[in-house]
């Protein structure tokens, strides 16, 4: 028996392998295969090797089969003829590898391997080149047995970018499991982005067609809607995690929050169960900038097998009841090394003043203060994020997290909030100072505004709620004008030139018949013929913010 070295496809390659070959209609080739001149045969012995940091050997199975690959690809041929040295087409076979001992989530290391004695296989997969997915392997029967045994025993990695710690049955917010590992959190499938681990989230109290639901020891669950003909990029990540060596991670979402269930597979022999319409989608085509054509999208339903974790709920009873909650964001504790570093550092620094205005001069002290604030207001955005998408919000409780975190309305205004009650008979939710004196006032409103656009004719025009805000916002700056003298002597607020922002609505809670471009495009139209107040939704809010945190530099 002959053994093989098989390099897990990154990305880009797995991608571009099923480009041609994944039309929706004609399902998905599920073999982890490759193209190759090499003399495989069925039954020869195969380890997976997943490249990167905290990479290494992620599955052991074999040959099942060998097809003569007559109509492939043009660019695997052209590959094959590119290492030939005569520059002829040396004869080609496609290779169908099939896994079984599969460990995505705990790959056995180059360092355990040298541990044992079988540095040799780390040091062929680090030097194999790019394009060559299947090299001979020099290992005896005696050592594939000794790998076989390692595998099964390696403990999960500490570190990240591997390291995984979130237990089955815990729920996290989701807008914390992607700030830590990366991933579209708008997206029902896709790749981790930071780590080696794609993910899948289930929405729960889903019905019909889209609804999981057991079928003996497969769990069928829907991927992402699409609209292409072919298989998306955002389903394939799930569709080729056994190519690219990595763990299929499976949640179930709800509000802000998600439950872990625990690892699971694409069953290989059958990946798609069927295909479901899940109805019409305005789109931004690409042939016409006029108007976004409306087209039918439908969702794969994957058949899942799963490997660890907790019992997937199929029932209406909520599994977040009752849930362990942990959260995700790096807080040192009290008997955690950093605390006790940062604690000794202030101590030195109040004890010697000297060494504190000797720190102020450090590039490194700078980047430590910069990465400080941002990580306090990545914190704050993620608060008002799961605040912002619970439709149980109340306007305070958007006013509480707001009230901490005034530098999301620009850099323009001084940190901190003036005094609310300036007049008698109204009070601003927050009132912002500039640095000159003058005064800016914020309107809140609830982010659960269904009308937030209504249609008129053949346009949209703003819902009646946002005018309602809009004229409050007015009459609160004419009490300002009228009161400007008093509120100048008592307060030395200058309300000459005072302005207003109402932060109204979300588009992804608008039950109009509008896309978040046309509902964009109507809030801006509305603005331009408005002097002194300004209304934007609180979607655009944090997606401004959080471009702005993503643009700050983290280091000198």
């Amino acid at each position: 028996m002959k053994y093989w070295l098989f390099t897990a496809e990154n990305k880009a390659s797995a991608y571009e392998m099923t480009r041609e070959t994944s039309k929706a209609d004609e399902g998905w080739d599920p073999s982890t295969s490759t193209i190759t001149h090499l003399e495989a045969e069925p039954g020869d012995a195969v380890l997976l090797w997943r490249k990167g940091r905290g990479g290494g050997v992620v599955a052991l199975g074999e040959i099942a089969s060998t097809t003569r690959a007559e109509r492939e690809l043009p660019w695997a041929l052209a590959r094959l003829q590119a290492r030939s040295k005569d520059g002829s087409t040396p004869p080609h076979a496609k290779v169908h590898v099939s896994l079984e001992k599969l460990s995505f989530a705990a790959p056995l290391s180059a360092q355990a391997l040298r541990a044992a004695g079988l540095g040799h296989v780390a040091k062929q997969a680090r030097s194999t080149t790019e394009g060559r997915n299947l090299v001979p392997l020099d290992l005896t029967d005696g050592q594939w047995g000794e790998l076989a045994q390692l595998v099964q025993k390696v403990q999960p990695p500490k570190d990240m970018p591997t390291a995984w710690n979130i237990q089955p049955g815990v729920v996290v917010k989701r807008a914390e499991l992607h700030d830590v590992y990366g991933g579209n959190p708008r997206l029902a499938v896709g790749a981790s982005g930071r780590t080696p681990n794609a993910f899948l989230f289930l929405e729960h109290g889903s019905t019909g067609d889209l609804a999981s639901r057991w079928q003996g020891a497969v769990l069928v669950a829907p991927g992402q809607a699409q609209w292409t003909d072919s298989v998306s990029y955002d389903n394939l990540a799930a569709l080729a995690h056994r190519r690219r060596g990595v763990p299929l991670r499976v949640f179930v979402a709800h509000d802000s929050e998600c439950l872990y269930i625990g690892e699971f597979v694409i069953d290989p022999a059958s990946p798609i169960d069927s295909w479901v319409d899940t109805g019409k989608r305005d789109i931004q085509s690409s042939f016409s900038r006029r108007r976004p054509d409306l087209v039918d999208t439908r969702a794969p339903l994957f058949r899942l097998r799963q490997l660890d974790g907790v019992t997937m709920p199929t029932d209406r009873v909520t599994p977040f009841r009752n849930a362990l909650r942990i959260s995700l964001r790096l807080q040192p504790g009290g008997d955690q090394p950093a605390a006790a570093t940062i604690r000794e550092l202030l101590s030195v620094l109040e004890r010697e003043p000297s060494t504190a205005a000797s720190l102020g001069e450090l590039d490194e002290a700078q980047m430590l203060a910069t990465l400080v604030q941002r990580a306090r207001r990545q914190a704050d955005l993620d608060d008002l994020r799961a605040a912002v998408e619970n439709r149980g919000s109340s306007e305070r409780d958007l006013q509480r997290i707001l009230e901490r975190m005034t530098w999301i309305f620009g850099g323009e205004f001084l940190p901190g909030t003036a005094r609310r009650n300036l007049t008698l008979r109204d009070q601003l939710d927050l009132a912002l100072l500039r640095p000159d004196g003058t005064l800016h006032g914020v309107e809140l409103k609830k982010a659960d505004v269904k009308l937030l656009v209504t249609g008129q004719r053949n346009h949209l025009i703003v819902g009646p709620e946002v005018n309602k805000a809009v004229g409050q916002s007015m009459n609160y700056l004419r009490e300002l004008d009228e009161s400007r003298p008093k509120i100048l002597v008592d307060l030395g607020i200058d309300c000459r030139r005072a302005s207003m922002t109402v932060v109204i609505g979300h588009t992804g809670f608008v039950t109009t018949d509008a896309s978040r471009r046309q509902i964009d495009e109507t809030m801006r139209t509305y603005n331009s013929y408005l002097s002194r107040v300004n209304v934007t939704t609180y979607d655009h809010l944090i997606e401004n913010a959080q471009r702005s945190l993503d643009l700050t530099p983290s280091g000198p």
